[in-house]
């Protein structure tokens, strides 16, 4: 991931340098000069060397060791930042705020100034050492296990095996969603295993399929008891998706298990491994034969020509065959780099993508294909892209959500000081899914979801294995170049990794729980991840943990711009310390938390907030202090029946989005004052009247600017709000009614 964006990162310095985002309160204007300047020098041939590095070691060498230095380069002027952040704070705070005062103890400006001077110091002198060595290169500048087969057996497993990309995952897809095999079945379940099968997980996933249950305070033998349950004679559809591991000890302890439901149940395996399919299968197994060449054709050409006939380009037709029969005719393949060459009518770009060096390159396990696939994206989505192998395989993501975590990494990038770059990561989304590098997409009210192929999954892991460290029972290992970690067990990072790599910590910027925290030293080690990933801009739970509160240490995580624990429903609170995170961008709370303080108005950098709480009402002096949000997204809120009163504070307040708040009874009249507001999506609010604000005395108000509404799921109501609508005739782009209770309705003052 590193040698491929030096130039990105470089760029993305020079930016910082040159604009007023460094503040020059601090005295170290001449370093920050001499800083920029050297990398200035550097940048000049980046681009030759990105270019060439793949058949030139010493240069790949060379990029990688700047690379570690750029990443700490961005690291101190994030601390700058971070100390502008926090004494803002503390000065718009006042003198008589003690509370405050205590959490944010000003330190020496002084002393900071001098470590400060260290550090650039230190990044100058390696600069000068790689500096130095670029004239070497002569770049140019730019201005064995026993098989288990039984016909008869109970349960019958039948595995389906075929290289990755030929559509075993869409198959079986279809075979569970079948009508015929609904009806069949009195019970269906599906566990995507790629990330491991151990005993103990798979279990979890397929109990969590079963019921919803994540289960992770339970045992093993809890665990095997609650699935016997479960299965227990009746006749169940299981599909075990993707399975790697070769361990048959880990398989017949899981066998068992599942001969507990009604005979006539199915195990439907897929696999890439013949020797899986020998060890699990009680029938010959099911190999996906390779597509024939036409349909592999017909494919390609759909996805390269649109609309347009093949015909109108017989020179592209020509081409493009050779291509098809590179590609192994696997479909993943074609249809990726069919769609890369969509209206692109220049042969010599065709010629490029069959004549490229990766189709010979030695096999990795990744398809020669969709490594060319990977070289035709632009800058901006290629490290978009690689940045989602942090993420385990069969991850769900939301885009909106996405966006936050690329935003909290500088991914995004505008031209455009006016343009919003949650909207722009949104057509970054788009793009990706469009070259079908995402896939299962679904649309939903006002966002959307979708996951990776296992093999873009492999592609992105790859590419990004220098810095992407994934930690699971089989792997403990983390590099000293790993700036993100992913933990597919949390023990394994807890007992094995921490203590045995305590010095390759501190450079960590992202780390994903993929796992349930538990364990008896599982909160001692997230303490001492906390204080050991001193520059982490990145923490997301997925799952449950063992403590109903991040512990007090995670106000220290100054650079954290992205918080996301929607996973796990025992964290009910939040501590003091957290208030202390000046340059948290977005957080994604739980569905625990009992309550979201006032104290969420320090956090001056915020500009996303998913919020579910168990407050009835929203207090003033809050949310409604945060003049940077620009997302509000309030979900699932059962108790609340009033937001905040002082919502006009919220000047940048670009989107919206309430839904499942049952109790919610009014909207607070200030919301006539979201003159920034473009997004509006209120539903599934069955006490909601919204005619209130009508109701209410005239406030000053400038008219709204609104270009989405959309309603949904709302009591029998004869109108809605004319206060509310007002003054959007010239901006409504679109204006939904979904499943509203009672029709017609009549919009007061408002012609659509």
């Amino acid at each position: 991931m590193a040698e491929a964006f030096a130039t990105d990162t470089t760029k993305s310095l020079l930016r910082k340098l040159g604009s007023s985002a460094v503040p020059s309160a601090w005295g170290l204007e001449a370093d920050l000069s001499r800083l920029e300047e050297r990398l200035s020098a550097i940048n000049t041939v980046l681009s030759d060397a990105e270019k060439i590095q793949s058949k030139n070691d010493s240069i790949r060498l060379w990029l990688h060791d700047l690379i570690e230095v750029l990443y700490d380069a961005e690291d101190a002027l994030d601390e700058i930042e971070c100390e502008t952040l926090r004494r803002k704070v503390v000065k718009t705070t006042g003198s008589t705020s003690r509370k405050v005062r205590r959490f944010f103890s000003s330190s020496s400006m002084i002393a900071f100034r001098l470590r400060m001077g260290h550090k650039i110091k230190n990044i100058m002198e390696r600069l000068a050492e790689i500096s130095s060595l670029k004239s070497n290169f002569n770049l140019n500048e730019r201005t064995n296990d026993e098989p288990l087969s039984d016909g008869d057996a109970h349960p019958f497993v039948l595995p389906m095996v075929g290289m990755g990309g030929l559509g075993k995952t869409a198959l079986a897809k279809s075979v569970y969603d079948d009508e015929i095999v609904n009806n069949h079945f009195e019970l269906k379940m599906v566990a995507c295993v790629s990330d491991g099968f151990a005993f103990k997980k798979v279990t979890q996933k397929i109990i969590k399929s079963a019921t919803g249950e994540t289960c992770v305070d339970l045992d093993e033998g809890e665990l095997n008891r609650k699935l016997e349950t479960i299965l227990n004679g009746r006749k169940y559809l299981l599909v075990l998706d993707d399975l790697w591991n070769e361990d048959a000890q880990q398989w017949l302890l899981l066998k068992p298990l599942l001969s507990k439901g009604a005979f006539g149940s199915k195990i439907l395996v897929t696999t890439r491994s013949e020797h899986v399919a020998v060890i699990v299968g009680t029938v010959a197994a099911h190999n996906l034969s390779l597509l024939g060449q036409e349909h592999c054709l017909s494919l390609f050409y759909s996805c390269a020509f649109k609309e347009r006939q093949g015909e109108l380009y017989p020179h592209l037709v020509r081409i493009g065959k050779d291509i098809v029969e590179k590609c192994k005719q696997i479909p993943l393949a074609v249809i990726n780099l069919g769609t890369q060459l969509c209206g692109k009518i220049d042969d010599q770009e065709w010629k490029t993508v069959r004549d490229s060096d990766k189709w010979e390159e030695k096999e990795d396990g990744i398809l020669p294909a969709l490594k060319i696939s990977y070289q035709l994206l632009p800058n901006h989505l290629k490290r978009c892209f690689l940045y989602c192998s942090i993420f385990p395989k069969g991850y769900h993501f939301i885009d909106l959500i996405l966006v936050q975590f690329w935003m909290a990494h500088g991914l995004i990038k505008s031209s455009n000081p006016n343009e919003n770059l949650e909207d722009v990561g949104l057509q970054y989304v788009h793009e990706l899914i469009l070259k079908c590098f995402f896939q299962d997409y679904v649309g939903l009210t006002f966002s959307a979801s979708f996951k990776m192929h296992d093999l873009m999954h492999d592609l992105a892991s790859s590419l990004a294995r220098n810095e992407c460290s994934i930690i699971s029972s089989q792997n403990h290992q983390i590099s000293k170049t790993s700036r993100h970690l992913s933990v597919l067990d949390s023990n394994s990072l807890f007992d094995q990794a921490l203590p045995k790599y305590p010095h390759k910590l501190h450079h960590v910027r992202s780390i994903v729980f993929a796992t349930s925290l538990e364990g008896l030293g599982c909160k001692a080690g997230f303490e001492k991840c906390l204080s050991e990933f001193k520059h982490l801009r990145s923490l997301e739970l997925m799952d449950d943990s063992e403590f109903e509160a991040f512990p007090e240490r995670v106000g220290a995580l100054k650079h954290l711009r992205y918080l996301n624990f929607a996973g796990n429903a025992k964290m009910k609170r939040l501590p003091k310390s957290i208030f202390k995170l000046q340059s948290l961008q977005a957080m994604v709370v739980g569905v625990g938390l009992e309550e979201l303080p006032k104290d969420v108005r320090y956090m001056i950098s915020l500009g996303f907030l998913f919020l579910v709480t168990k407050q009835k009402r929203l207090p003033e002096g809050g949310i409604g202090c945060l003049e940077c949000l620009q997302t509000l997204v309030i979900s699932y809120c059962e108790n609340l029946e009033n937001l905040c009163e002082d919502m006009q504070g919220l000047k940048s307040l670009q989107k919206l989005y309430i839904c499942g708040c049952k109790s919610l009874i009014s909207l607070p009249g200030s919301m006539k004052c979201l003159t920034a507001l473009k997004e509006l999506f209120i539903g599934d609010c069955e006490k909601l009247d919204m005619m209130t604000l009508d109701e209410e005395k005239e406030r000053e108000t400038q008219r709204l600017s609104l270009q989405i509404v959309a309603f949904g799921g709302l009591p029998a109501t004869q109108a809605l709000p004319k206060q509310l609508l007002h003054g959007c005739t010239n901006s409504l782009e679109r204006f939904m009614i979904l499943s509203l209770k009672s029709l017609p309705l009549v919009i007061r003052g408002l012609t659509i």
